[in-house]
């Protein structure tokens, strides 16, 4: 297992800064574009490589749940808004402030991978998500897909807690969600499904948390690894690229330090090296956006 150290102060200072930079700039009025940041932003993201970044970047797009905001590359939750989805009753999607050239980031709000492709949900994900393939993403490129870490957390450990046997409900969820990428697929995009990447280290004890879970964590890891696995199978069988970080950074049996993340949900930048490498070892990045 790799060992993926803190951020070091130096490029903590740095994250946090050109973050700052690109909050004020697109939240400002008109929208400006952010052309001016790119020597900044290639800087950072040759840091989480290792090594000078390619001249040529296509940035992947991501779409998502609040997990999404990880490949902002942002050492906080930070969502700026982007389009509406509805002019009757607003529902806004989100962007990310995209720190690295080499992701471009949406949040479609807190859809779960059970109702991510439904249409006319809580969230209106699949309205969203049409919105974006419609207008902003270019046909024929690449689009991760970042739904389920929510189903883990509190859905399917809420029904695995009333007796439900985790083998069941974790096929039921990954059946039902691949449908979503394989829609995407579908319209002439190539998707890839990034599984749920985190199991929150706590207990059902802690009250004060912002973000809820459901049950103990081994009941929630036991949850996590079997929905990825299944989500892991299904993605193969319809051709559709997989990949997922969890217990990656850490023995897989065991809880992960919660320096690995930012807010104790959400990945921490210091995770960025192992993305980019998973990415790029199943094809979705080019190798020149290998770390070292």
């Amino acid at each position: 297992m790799t060992d993926y150290p803190p951020l070091s102060t130096e490029l903590r200072a740095e994250i946090d800064g050109l973050s700052d930079d690109l909050d004020a700039h697109l939240t400002g009025k008109p929208r400006r574009s952010v052309d001016t940041f790119e020597p900044r932003r290639r800087a950072l993201l040759a840091k989480h490589l290792g090594h000078e970044a390619p001249e040529t970047i296509t940035p992947v797009t991501c779409i998502g749940d609040s997990n999404t905001m990880f490949f902002a590359g942002s050492e906080r939750l930070r969502f700026v808004r982007y389009r509406r989805s509805a002019f009757w009753k607003p529902h806004w999607i989100n962007r990310g402030l995209d720190l690295l050239p080499c992701f471009r980031v949406f949040h479609v709000g807190p859809a779960t991978a059970w109702k991510a492709g439904d249409a006319g949900s809580s969230t209106r994900s699949r309205e969203k998500l049409e919105i974006l393939l419609r207008k902003d993403v270019p046909k024929g490129s690449k689009v991760i897909l970042s739904f389920g870490e929510i189903d883990c957390r509190i859905h399917m450990a809420r029904a695995a807690k009333a007796g439900k046997p985790i083998e069941e409900i974790t096929e039921a969820t990954a059946a039902k969600f691949i449908r979503l990428p394989e829609w995407v697929s579908s319209l002439g995009f190539e998707p890839l499904v990034w599984g749920p990447p985190q199991i929150i280290p706590n207990n059902e004890s802690v009250k004060e948390t912002t973000f809820p879970f459901v049950g103990p964590w081994e009941l929630r890891r036991d949850i996590t690894y079997a929905y990825t696995e299944r989500l892991r199978h299904h993605c193969a069988d319809k051709g559709i690229a997989f990949t997922a970080v969890a217990g990656l950074y850490h023995r897989p049996e065991e809880r992960p330090d919660k320096s690995y993340f930012h807010d104790g949900t959400h990945l921490s930048q210091r995770l960025m090296p192992l993305a980019l490498a998973e990415l790029e070892k199943v094809g979705f990045l080019p190798p020149e956006l290998r770390p070292a």
